[in-house]
């Protein structure tokens, strides 16, 4: 670049924690060329997260926003004060021509503010296929849908993720950018001593190991999960379940293990630095939530030749190498016991990395890809509107 430096793309998230849109947005960022592209994110919830240290390193810059909603609540009275802190952020930083909005449920807010101050790109990138129940769902949702009008971008994860956030028509037409939730495949390659290794340390050498990486949120369903593995053990006495991640309902979860006398067969390691080792001493990963977008574990796990049993809140898309089985959850936790016995015992470990890179879901294309985008939307000093 010139003697400015890289150019600064505003990445609009709620708070850098480890979860599956903030490990794709890591990815993207660790493979962009910074000396061109630099991330800065504009975060929301107000304290210090898992992956700021390492932004910092990168040489990104983090900025506050007041939070308007935490896990579980909305604060409807801080609107205005969230209003009056976008007006002045953006006010004084003008030195943002792109704005990426990984988070949609404020993007009524701030794109238009944005726009104000004279943010050319502003991309609006959808992650779920349903909205949470009840008041704080549906006022997300209310929130939510004017993006289409502000936005000059839509991306999505997928496409149910797209039919969701956008107008059909703009999916079918393809006005809509499908932007893959991609990994660094060679990261979660399968390796049989990594495997041996972190069974022995956790003591699971002959377990039959159900996996279980996801933020403890009610979409995502853990306590379905428990009722499972209650199931399962009635015919696999070797069964465990490990929950890798953390959250608002994991002493929920705690306590619903301990009802069900399952203290001794779940483990909740917390969140996690090294979930591809981890992912590698399990037998399948199961996903029963209630919807997803594309949930960047369930490629993680396919990048490390994990088999999968996920419910059909999960788009069918996510079965990029044939390992992947669907399963409703109205078949009941007895069903959903045998498949995971099932799919567990009888798979053979396999390198999936050419597979992951030939499907597009690996991290260096996506990332090539991307770093142009914003190259060129900057150069032209404003967007070519996909939306209007």
């Amino acid at each position: 670049m010139d003697e400015t430096g890289p150019i600064r793309v505003l990445q609009i998230v709620g708070r850098m924690d480890r979860g599956g849109i903030e490990n794709f947005v890591m990815n993207l960022y660790r493979n962009m060329d910074r000396e061109k592209v630099q991330f800065d994110f504009l975060c929301h919830y107000g304290r210090e997260a898992a992956f700021n240290d390492e932004i910092r390193a990168l040489g990104g810059r983090i900025y506050e926003m007041p939070a308007i909603r935490d896990e579980t609540h909305i604060y409807y009275w801080k609107v205005f004060q969230y209003i009056r802190a976008l007006n002045r952020f953006f006010r004084e930083h003008t030195e943002y021509r792109i704005i990426h909005g990984q988070m949609t449920n404020t993007a009524a807010i701030y794109m238009p503010i944005a726009r104000k101050y004279g943010v050319t790109t502003r991309i609006a990138h959808g992650h779920s296929t349903r909205g949470k129940g009840g008041l704080q769902g549906f006022v997300t949702v209310l929130l939510q849908r004017p993006v289409r009008r502000f936005a000059t971008h839509w991306f999505a994860c997928s496409k149910a993720a797209a039919l969701w956030l956008y107008p059909k028509e703009a999916v079918v037409q393809g006005k809509v950018r499908i932007v893959p939730n991609a990994v660094d495949a060679r990261a979660f390659r399968f390796s049989r001593e990594t495997r041996e290794r972190v069974r022995r340390d956790l003591g699971l050498e002959d377990k039959l190991v159900i996996g279980c990486v996801a933020r403890f949120r009610p979409e995502k369903n853990q306590s379905f999960l428990l009722k499972v593995l209650k199931k399962a053990l009635e015919e696999e006495p070797r069964a465990v379940l490990l929950f890798v991640g953390d959250g608002p309902c994991e002493e929920t979860a705690r306590r619903e293990a301990a009802a069900l006398g399952l203290q001794d067969k779940t483990f909740f390691l917390g969140a996690r630095a090294d979930v591809p080792d981890l992912l590698q001493a399990m037998d399948v990963l199961a996903m029963p939530s209630l919807f997803e977008g594309m949930p960047v574990t369930g490629i993680e796990a396919q990048a490390a030749g994990l088999p999968l049993v996920v419910s059909t809140g999960v788009p069918e898309e996510l079965d990029i190498t044939g390992n992947v089985r669907l399963l409703p959850l109205d078949q009941g936790p007895k069903a959903w016991a045998e498949q995971i016995a099932a799919t567990g015992e009888g798979s053979a470990r396999r390198d999936t990395t050419e597979l992951i890179r030939a499907k597009g879901y690996d991290i260096a294309a996506a990332a090539a890809w991307l770093q142009d985008f914003y190259l060129k939307q900057h150069d032209l000093g404003g967007p070519v509107l996909d939306t209007q």
